[in-house]
This record gives structure tokens, sequence and C-alpha cells, in this order.
């Protein structure tokens, strides 16, 4: 059950957020294991045009992208007997050029893959970020450290192509169709473009709307292992409710209890970030905030997005902002993250 109250208080505090210029609007939702509430407010929009923001506001979810199509792809490819956790990703990707990289350590963030490469300013097409990406420089000893790299979720997009089918089919087919997150999809067709709310001006693109924010993602086409789905909060709390009930939705199988127990089981005590598959773990002073318990799962999204989903105590939470709409030099969500999070622990009633 979840307290009317603190719901309020919650949805008064993220409005306030928005006041004081956070973001130009949001939409949350909130999902326990019998009851779910969600809201809306401000505007999907500013310039050059100004659009209200509705309930199902349409949004880039950017890194979300990592845990809600790529790792639940890899997961589920895991449960099919396709790939091992520890297979290496020169057996899959031959023109890879490291041996001994795992799909445990890009998973991890542990390869000592770089976080990032521009690839969108030397590539001109997919191919030659896919030439340039499998022959990048290692940064660090793998294991040595984590460092979130969206070069790693690049790869296991590839991956999941090779080994299945383009990461935009796969997890349309296993996760999304079947959950009924119809609102769900790289490359939003006209018709959805129309309810997406807008991130960054670009100056080489102008105001983005209804396509991927991130550089990378749009050169390969809008689809990648890193970035590139859009998605609404209504559909994102159906994944919350598949989580929290050990991967059945309604009666449907997505994932198996034991996949999701391996996601949530930290994999690199002792070093600088507790991580899980994909998932980021608890950790003091992080932005998940201070009340959630040890079995949280919980990821970010550079374009203003967040999802929460503490699984002892029965309880999710997204919420998505445009809040680099118009530009991502706002960066006053960023340092409220773990207060909202905070707040959004105290709805459950219990």
């Amino acid at each position: 059950m979840l307290n009317a109250d603190r719901v309020n208080y919650l949805r008064d505090f993220l409005a306030k957020c928005m006041a004081e210029g956070a973001f130009p609007g949001a939409c949350f939702g909130i999902v326990s294991v019998d009851e779910s509430y969600s809201g809306f407010m401000g505007n999907a929009q500013v310039e050059p045009i100004k659009r209200e923001m509705r309930g199902d506001s349409v949004f880039d979810l950017a890194s979300l992208t990592k845990v809600i199509a790529t790792t639940t792809s890899i997961m589920i490819l895991i449960e099919n007997g396709e790939i091992g956790l520890y297979d290496r990703i020169k057996s899959i990707l031959p023109g890879y050029r490291y041996e001994d990289t795992t799909i445990f350590q890009l998973l991890t963030h542990t390869s000592g893959l770089p976080a990032e490469i521009k690839f969108y300013r030397m590539c001109r097409n997919y191919e030659e970020v896919i030439d340039r990406l499998y022959d990048v420089e290692l940064e660090y000893k793998p294991g040595e450290k984590v460092l979130y790299s969206d070069l790693g979720f690049m790869l296991l997009g590839l991956v999941v192509e090779k080994v299945a089918e383009p990461i935009y089919k796969f997890a349309n087919m296993y996760v999304f169709e079947p959950m009924g997150m119809f609102d769900t999809c790289y490359n939003p067709p006209e018709e959805l473009k129309k309810r997406c709310a807008a991130t960054e001006y670009s100056e080489d693109r102008g105001m983005i709307v209804g396509e991927v924010h991130d550089g990378n993602a749009y050169i390969m086409g809008g689809a990648s292992g890193h970035a590139g789905l859009f998605s609404t909060v209504p559909d994102l709390m159906r994944f919350v409710e598949m989580i929290l009930n050990d991967g059945y939705y309604k009666g449907k199988r997505i994932l198996g209890r034991a996949a999701i127990d391996a996601m949530g089981r930290c994999y690199t005590e002792g070093l600088n970030e507790r991580r899980g598959l994909g998932w980021e773990l608890k950790t003091p002073g992080h932005s998940m905030g201070d009340l959630v318990s040890d079995n949280v799962l919980y990821h970010t999204g550079f374009t203003g997005t967040s999802i929460l989903i503490d699984r002892q105590y029965g309880l999710g939470f997204v919420l998505l902002t445009n809040r680099v709409h118009p530009t991502r030099e706002n960066q006053k969500l960023i340092p409220l993250r773990g207060y909202i999070n905070n707040i959004a622990m105290t709805t459950i009633l219990k």
C-alpha cells in the first residue's frame, strides 16, 4: 500500500524542484506490490514552442536503455543457453581487439574500456563506428576498478545482434511486447513523436524531439546497447512491476527469479563502486538516496531519467524529466536526485 500523504508530499517536492528550474516538466510513477500511482507536471517543451506535459509523454531514456533493453536481453539470452556470463566478446565478435574481455566485465563496467568516445565526431556511418569501437585502447587493467562505460554497452548491443537479432527487435519481442509496453521503442514513429518531450538544442540538429539525443546512438541509426530507447512512465511501471514480481508480469514470464537475483548481486566489492549486472547497487552517498535497502536496483539517464527498484521493500520509483531541455548546462536536478529518492522511499505504507 502507498501512503497518500507521502505521495502528495513527493508530488509537491517535485513541483517545487520544477519551479526552481531543475527541469521544465516531469512524469513520475510509484509502484508497490499491490498499488501504484503516477503523475505529471510542467511542460514537455518550452522552446521554440510550448507544449504541456501529459501522463503518456514519451521520453528519451538515454542510459536507462542499458538496463531496460540491453541488460534484460542479455539475461534472457543467458537463461536460454545462447551465451554465458563469462563468454569472451571476441568469440562472438571476432573483429574485437582484446582476447580476454568478457560479457561479465562489460555488464559490471570493469572491462578497462574508457567511459566514452565521441565517435560521431570522427565517423561518417555505422560501419566506421564499429571499426573504431573494436579497436579502442583500454584505459586500465580489467577488474582493477569500475569505470562506467558507454562503449561496453555498445558492444553488448552488438552481442545481442550477433547471437540473436538487432537489439531493437529482440527487446521488443521478448520484453516490451509481452508486457504491453507499446510506447517503448527505438526510433519512435511519427505518431509517437507528437508525444515526445524535447531534449537539447543542437547547433547541428536543431531542437531534438523524438530522435535520440546521444550522438553515438544517433550515428548508429538510433538503436544501440547504450542509448536510444524511448518510453513512458506507464510502460516503465510495468517493467518495475515485473521485477518486483520476480520476473512475471500479469502471469507472463519475462525473466526468472535467479536471473533477477544475479542482476542484484554485487560483483565489485572492494572496488570504487558497487555494481551488479548492468545495475547500480546501494552505495553510501549515492544519488539513489539513503533509505534504500541492500536489495535495490538503480540507474539514471543523462536526459534526466531514473529508475529505482527496491525488492526488499517492494517499491519502485520512476522519474522521467526533460532536464537537458533546452540545454545540458542545467545541472540542478543532479544534486536533488538523492533527496527525491529518499522521499519516494517514504511513500510505502508498511
